[in-house]
């Protein structure tokens, strides 16, 4: 399975209370959307990460197992940064 991997931009300019409440929603969609069984997956639903991209700059990325969940996460994301 290929990852899906969202680059949310450099780490000093991610709004930490829109990315931590937009991660909220998510396992709330998650949960609403039958998301059950994780238990018995191998690989998380979602893993999030420093990058350091080719200029040496570090980046938040946050990577799905499912283009889904990437799709809704992106949803929630680009609603709390309006918020």
């Amino acid at each position: 399975m290929k990852d899906i991997v969202l680059d949310l931009g450099p780490v000093n300019s991610v709004d930490e209370t829109a990315f931590a409440q937009a991660i909220e929603n998510l396992a709330e969609w998650h949960k609403k959307t039958g998301g059950q069984g994780w238990r018995d997956r191998d690989a998380p639903d979602v893993m999030i990460k420093t990058v350091c991209d080719t200029a040496g700059e570090l980046r938040k990325a946050v990577i799905f197992q499912k283009q889904e969940w990437a799709s809704a996460f992106m949803g929630f994301w680009l609603d709390e940064r309006e918020a």
